[in-house]
């Protein structure tokens, strides 16, 4: 039975590397095109930015915007790399080992990054969408979402599991080396 659980881990496992693969390009494929056709897109896919512009943006802004861009895609990127790490070890049979433990306490942190990366990435976006705008219709977003907070949260959970992870593999260790 236990043959059978492991070997349906791997396969999942090795479909999930795949997703992983795919979204790895596709994500800042999606990134620079959303910025390279921004003005001709509808308003309706603009509307998660904090600032709605008041008109087409101009080349800079859209330059600006792409990089401004890359801090949360960095990190979308840096998540999906640790999670490729940690399902290529699942997929190799590979369950409790202290690699395990260090993507997952990666993966934490990359919660961790996210929540900062959309911290900064609001006021940043904001500057870029308005900076055109005339002396007055300027706009400077600074905010901090309930989400965030989750996300904090759930950062601090995966890093307990990464703890306690590591201490049942020490103890796992200690008792293999106990005679």
């Amino acid at each position: 039975m236990a043959d059978n659980s492991m070997h349906h881990i791997k396969r999942v496992s090795r479909k999930y590397i795949l997703l992983f693969n795919a979204l790895l390009v596709v994500v800042p494929v999606a990134g620079l095109f959303y910025w390279a056709l921004f003005n001709r897109l509808p308003v309706e896919l603009h509307s998660d930015l904090p600032v709605m512009p008041s008109r087409d943006l101009t080349i800079i802004q859209l330059v600006l915007g792409a990089l401004v861009s890359l801090l949360p895609i960095g990190v979308i990127i840096y998540g999906l790399v640790t999670l490729k790490g940690l399902f290529r070890l699942y997929a190799d049979g590979i369950i409790f080992a202290n690699e395990n433990v260090k993507y997952f306490r990666q993966l934490g942190y990359t919660f961790i990054a996210w929540a900062i990366a959309a911290t900064l990435f609001t006021p940043l976006i904001s500057m870029v969408v308005s900076f055109t705008n005339p002396v007055g219709q300027r706009e400077l977003v600074v905010g901090f979402e309930l989400i965030d907070i989750f996300t904090l949260i759930i950062a601090g959970i995966v890093l307990i599991i990464a703890w306690v992870m590591n201490e049942g593999r020490k103890l796992e260790d200690e008792q293999a080396h106990t005679v």
